[in-house]
């Protein structure tokens, strides 16, 4: 799984367009299709497709199709699957990453003093908006591979893309508006769904809408246990379950799992079930033998 925008700036497949920290616009591009590339958004996010299809699958069973010339925005604290595919030429995508700033500022200069209150979507996907496509293009034009990068313009240039899109989608503003509140998410239906992705405390914390104090505390009110030993628990539970019913190296078990780290995998494992993942197989191997 990859932390995005970070984890792109040394994509060798990401040009960087223009850069604020992480305030930014990217560029990818492919030239095969990927799938199921897993992704946590740390900063809100905006998918322009230059060229072939995205397909997100988020945390809830939400599902969008992107197509070339239509652009979704993503909300911040999101864990998502994508293919990026490409159909006859490469795909190709322009990101843009912001912060709740970048949404205050343009919210501010519309003078708007109300802005409706509902449950906030995971995604708005806004089909081919005019003057959208010249927009990209020029600014890929313009900057990319340029040596007049100014950290500044990465602000101004996504607030213009805000304008830009706020001319024809009525939707906009009121969703932006919802991605400056904080939002609670259920503890226990997300933590079910969600223990075996590679996150850790802190970022499940973020994504249920909590701090990190309260997150835990919430989680013992909810499951009667700390959140270390819960995912430790379920965790193993689910490795041994697959060791169970296929083949599997110890690398993919961990990942699977929700184990960046293999060595601390494979510490946990022998902790909850006293044997290492290698020794628990060639057990279960000689035991099928045996019968």
């Amino acid at each position: 799984m990859i932390v995005i925008p970070q984890k792109l700036f040394n994509d060798t497949q990401v040009s960087i367009i223009l850069r604020d920290g992480n305030i930014c616009v990217l560029q990818k591009e492919l030239p095969v299709s990927v799938k199921q590339r897993e992704g946590y958004v740390a900063s809100h996010a905006i998918s322009f497709v230059q060229s072939g299809e995205q397909i997100i699958n988020f945390y809830n069973g939400e599902e969008v199709r992107i197509k070339a010339k239509e652009l979704v925005i993503i909300p911040r604290g999101v864990y998502y699957i994508s293919d990026l595919i490409s159909s006859g030429e490469q795909f190709k995508s322009l990101l843009f990453y912001f912060d709740d700033d970048i949404i205050h500022q343009f919210l501010s200069s519309l003078n708007h003093s109300e802005y409706q209150r509902k449950a906030t979507s995971q995604h708005l996907l806004i089909n081919n908006s005019p003057n959208l496509n010249t927009f990209c293009t020029s600014l890929i034009s313009i900057y990319k591979n340029s040596s007049y990068q100014q950290s500044a313009l990465a602000a101004i240039k996504i607030l213009e893309l805000l304008h830009l899109l706020h001319q024809n989608n009525k939707d906009l503003i009121a969703f932006l508006f919802q991605l400056t509140l904080p939002q609670k998410r259920n503890i226990k239906s997300f933590m079910q769904k969600n223990f075996d992705k590679p996150l850790k405390i802190e970022d499940y914390a973020y994504l249920t809408g909590r701090s990190e104090s309260t997150f835990r505390r919430d989680f013992k009110s909810a499951f009667e246990i700390t959140p270390q030993k819960w995912l430790k628990v379920k965790r193993i539970e689910k490795a041994l379950s697959i060791l169970k019913n296929k083949e599997i190296s110890v690398t993919e078990l961990a990942f699977e799992v929700g184990y960046e780290n293999i060595s601390y995998f494979i510490k946990e494992f022998k902790k909850e079930t006293g044997e290492t993942p290698k020794q628990y197989i060639l057990s279960k191997h000689k035991n099928h033998l045996q019968l």
